[in-house]
């Protein structure tokens, strides 16, 4: 009995941080340029490229 305990919280244990995982949001670095969106990442904020934009090489 004490065994089936034991793995029964483990289990729990297992699937809370299995799921709590998948949870994790990365983002860009600061002045990302995305060429397929033509775009870039700054202060948190993607901003739309403009003609002679320094971060839109």
């Amino acid at each position: 009995m004490k065994n089936s305990l034991l793995i029964a919280q483990c289990g729990i244990l297992l699937a809370a941080f299995m799921a709590s995982s998948g949870c994790v949001v990365v983002e860009p670095r600061n002045d990302y340029y995305d060429r397929d969106h033509h775009r870039y990442y700054h202060e948190h904020v993607w901003r739309e490229c403009v003609e002679h934009d320094e971060h839109c090489r």
